[in-house]
């Protein structure tokens, strides 16, 4: 299962401890807020692909828009995959 605190960790590697001061990282923050450029969240996506061993749907990853979107996708193709 993916969760809120592993996406936490690679955004702040992906910003290399620069991310924004006074935003608090839960499901509902927006990726943008955090500064992060579309390759950083595909960098994000590829190391989550990785680590799960699962494929994101493209096209849904590209529409996140928060980090509860990514994080949704992820553990739903986590989901399919167990069930097949």
């Amino acid at each position: 299962m993916i969760t809120v605190e592993e996406v936490t960790k690679l955004i702040h590697r992906e910003m290399r401890g620069k991310a924004p001061t006074g935003i608090e990282i839960a499901e509902d923050t927006k990726l943008g807020d955090l500064g992060l450029s579309s390759l950083q969240v595909t960098e994000i996506v590829f190391t989550l692909e990785e680590t799960h061993g699962v494929e994101f749907d493209p096209a849904r990853a590209a529409d996140a828009r928060t980090l509860g979107d990514l994080i949704a996708i992820g553990n739903e193709a986590l989901a399919a995959q167990d069930s097949a």
